[in-house]
């Protein structure tokens, strides 16, 4: 049986698309249709070439400011809204065409920037698909433009447990351009959110735009939201294709992520193009792992995929493009506009060009969806249903181990926000030596504090082990949130005030939590003493999970136990939402906050969306896979074995009593 390749947890995968070939010369492959016509590039070629030659519309560096300017078309009418993406106030304009009338049903575009960049510059394709009849807003992701920044604190964190939500006034600084693309994405769906109830929006009928690194988000929507019918993505990429395992993280980067977890803030580099500021270096890294075209075969064949390269992009190659067109199973086109470059495809012809073709796409894939998607199955109950029980002091290696190892508490960052762990280490440890470390991860709903005596049996054993609290957890500091207007500039890449902020605490959030770990590591890796290329995580009940997804996304990762793990994914297909979470998310969208009730819908989504078991084919030969199960839970050890199946290293399946906890430490001992 042939083994469907799974890709990082942090990227995602793009279809097939019908082979269709360069309209610079504007053929066909025999054989194959085309979706739309290019009637307007033959109409407009002369245009096209002249704009190529022209001194005065060459664009080298970027677009100019002249290029954003438009006129607002005839009988279109725009309003600026707030919609919210993770509690972030963020900026939205929407385009409404002439003789739009609420009580209808008209198809609904969502049009996002590329890299470094702001609404400002493409407002006027929304404009231009309003024109055309469509609804259209233009959006800025969060941290860009108009939208909200990452807020940290200035000030000691003294927010506890006993409450999930805290609010007071406090000192913060607020952080601008934190170049993302999987924020960026869930920016996208949050955006989708809030136009599905726009009045007069039909909810069916959503498509997507995005143009340079913008054509990649959109494609990495479309491969994880299926609310999503058709995409347009201009002269951007589509890498990952065929790609496999985690990126390699050069020593560089190591250095630099040992530096942000360690004070908070790594080095910034210069970003951008026509909007220029400074971004985080980490960003190239975690930019790497976003693999739009490696999840190809996620996106619904009911979604049609137009790209618009152009011939002459001397920043994005379109092998990507070319590559991911072929494989895609579902209808798509390829159009490429001869003559210009990449910025020229934002003014003059080129823009004439690219909008109406993509206009033209919307309007004939957005008036027929398609077959409907099945609905997927919330994974809440079935999670709560099976999980692991409690491990109890007695089922804990005990205090013996304390006399044998050193431990001192420590504090690290992630994404900004100030972290707790408790790092033990064995009794002769010294800074002048290379000893393996391991960061231990608890399950849901715990702390460190529920784990230290495994990490102290570990130290015990001659390992260094770090039990950690996730954000908003234990001692760890919660995420923060302005709970008032506050206005920035992207100009200012920090800006400090005094404002009323909320902190959330006590989330269940994987993806977060994911960070956390690996943030985590970049700490141990910076510790005298501590051999940075022996490292490994051992996670309990939903952070098994996540060291699974971990080993798959992150090239450092030698060894991982899965201790009683959730591995949810096996045999799920990511379809859409149930009815109830869409009405959910359409809620936390317009007001920033989940519905209020008995159901904990922000852990009900997180969990829905949350497979570790897909990562497990994409765990690389080289990382030692050890699953601890509890026998009289059948169902999670086939589940284990199923897993350990795929698994292309070494690798092993344990009961969960007896001697699991010495199997573990002889495990990661052997293997680091």
């Amino acid at each position: 049986m042939r083994r469907n390749k799974r890709k990082n947890p942090f990227s995602f995968r793009l279809f097939r698309l019908i082979p269709f070939v360069s309209l610079s010369l504007f053929f066909f492959l025999p054989g194959v249709a085309a979706q739309i016509g290019a009637d307007i590039i033959e109409r407009r070629r002369a245009e096209l070439q002249q704009q190529a030659a022209s001194p005065e519309m060459k664009r080298e560096r970027g677009t100019l400011p002249e290029d954003w300017v438009f006129a607002l078309p005839e009988g279109v009418r725009s309003r600026q809204v707030t919609f919210y993406s993770d509690r972030t106030p963020c900026y939205g304009r929407i385009f409404f065409p002439k003789g739009f009338d609420p009580r209808g049903k008209r198809p609904a575009v969502i049009v996002g920037h590329g890299i470094n960049a702001q609404a400002v510059g493409i407002e006027k394709y929304a404009a231009r698909f309003a024109q055309r009849g469509l609804v259209a807003m233009a959006i800025d992701y969060r941290t860009y433009g108009y939208s909200g920044g990452d807020v940290l604190l200035l000030e000691p964190d003294t927010t506890t447990d006993d409450r999930a939500v805290w609010e007071k006034e406090a000192r913060i600084k607020i952080k601008r351009t934190n170049l993302n693309n999987f924020r960026e994405t869930e920016d996208f769906r949050a955006a989708i959110s809030f136009i599905q109830t726009e009045p007069g929006v039909d909810a069916d009928a959503i498509g997507v735009w995005g143009s340079s690194n913008g054509a990649s988000v959109v494609l990495m929507a479309a491969a994880t939201d299926a609310r999503i019918k058709a995409v347009v993505a201009q002269v951007g990429g589509a890498g990952g294709l065929g790609a496999v395992g985690p990126v390699a993280v050069p020593p560089q980067m190591i250095e630099d992520g040992v530096k942000r977890a360690r004070t908070g803030q790594g080095d910034e580099v210069d970003g951008g193009f026509s909007f220029r500021s400074k971004i985080d270096r980490w960003s190239s890294q975690v930019n790497r792992e976003f693999r739009p075209a490696a999840l190809i075969d996620r996106v619904p064949e009911t979604t049609k995929i137009l790209w618009l390269p152009v011939e002459k992009d001397e920043l994005i190659p379109q092998r990507g493009v070319i590559a991911a067109s072929k494989a895609f199973k579902g209808v798509s086109q390829v159009l490429e506009i001869p003559y210009l470059t990449h910025f020229q495809a934002y003014s003059y012809a080129g823009f004439e060009v690219g909008s109406n073709i993509a206009a033209d796409w919307f309007l004939k894939y957005l008036g027929d969806n398609g077959a409907p998607n099945p609905v997927e199955k919330t994974s809440l109950d079935e999670y709560a249903a099976r999980r692991p029980q409690r491990r109890t002091a007695a089922a804990s290696p005990g205090a013996y181990a304390r006399d044998a190892v050193a431990a001192k508490d420590v504090r690290f960052f992630s994404e900004g926000i100030e972290c707790r762990g408790r790092l033990f280490t064995p009794k002769d440890f010294s800074v002048d030596g290379k000893v393996p470390a391991v960061v231990l991860a608890p399950g849901r709903g715990e702390t460190a504090s529920m784990i230290e005596e495994y990490a102290a049996y570990f130290a015990s054993r001659g390992l260094a082990a770090m039990a950690i609290d996730y954000r908003g957890w234990g001692r760890s500091g919660g995420f923060v949130y302005t709970a008032e207007p506050v206005k920035t500039d992207d100009r200012l890449r920090f800006s400090q005030l005094t404002a009323r902020v909320r902190i959330y605490r006590k989330r269940i959030a994987p993806q977060q939590q994911m960070l956390d770990i690996r943030n985590a590591l970049y700490f141990l890796q910076g510790e005298p003493g501590i051999d940075r290329a022996r490292i490994g995580v051992w996670g309990a009940d939903l952070a098994g999970g996540h060291a699974v997804a971990i080993a798959a996304a992150d090239a450092r990762i030698r060894a991982i136990v899965a201790h009683t793990p959730w591995l949810a994914g096996q045999n799920v297909q990511k379809r859409a939402w149930a009815p109830e979470m869409l009405r959910a998310e359409q809620h936390r969208a317009r007001t920033g906050e989940w519905p209020r009730g008995v159901i904990d819908w922000e852990t009900r989504a997180a969990l829905a969306e949350y497979h570790p078991f897909r990562y497990v084919e994409e765990i690389p030969s080289s990382v030692a896979v050890l699953f601890v199960v509890d026998e009289k839970e059948q169902g999670a050890k086939q589940t284990a074995q199923a897993a350990a199946r795929l698994l292309k290293g070494k690798n092993e399946v344990v009961g969960a009593s007896g001697a699991a906890l010495e199997k573990a430490a002889d495990w990661l001992l052997s293997n680091l």
